[in-house]
């Protein structure tokens, strides 16, 4: 993909939102890519890393394991990232959950070391992340709620961040 193509995707990922051309163009100079073939790990719930990716093109699933069973989260695709909070949290976390590649994938990599290396673009980048995850822990919080209110059953997406309120009990008599 051309460098050109490549920052005006990075423009519109919401993680770079306030980055100005310079700072994704430094932020480009630190990544590297990497290609995925249909049905590869890329990587493995509970192993170290620490490093994020940006997706280019192509599609993955995030899932964690219970039971021995996979538990899909989500799918991603061009212009989502993953990943990013092990440039967060102390590589000894390990990663939160596994992620394979669903169909030909090429993404853009950053780790926590070349990150270091462009302060100004990191520290606008950790507050970006900062508010990836505290969107996604409302979310998480939605879930529980809802299943402590109403049982197991997930809520559709399109609820998720809304005031809910308990259905009225009916009475017997009418």
């Amino acid at each position: 993909m051309e460098t050109a193509t490549i920052l005006k995707l990075l423009g519109k990922v919401t993680i770079f939102e306030g980055f100005g051309p310079g700072d994704l163009e430094d932020f480009l100079a630190q990544t590297h890519g990497s290609t995925y073939a249909t049905d590869s790990e890329i990587f493995a719930e509970g192993e170290p890393g620490r490093h994020m990716h940006i997706i280019l093109s192509g599609k993955v699933d995030v899932f964690r394991k219970s039971g021995g069973r996979p538990v899909h989260l989500v799918k991603l695709g061009p212009g989502e990232t993953f990943g990013e909070m092990s440039l967060v949290l102390d590589t000894n976390i390990g990663r939160t959950a596994s992620i394979h590649a669903i169909e030909p994938t090429a993404t853009l990599t950053i780790d926590y070391e070349n990150l270091a290396r462009i302060p100004s673009v990191a520290a606008k980048l950790y507050r970006n992340i900062s508010r990836t995850l505290a969107t996604r822990l409302k979310i998480s919080t939605d879930l529980v709620v809802f299943q402590s209110q109403y049982g197991t059953d997930v809520p559709p997406s399109a609820t998720l961040g809304k005031p809910r309120r308990k259905p009225a009990v009916k009475s017997a008599g009418g």
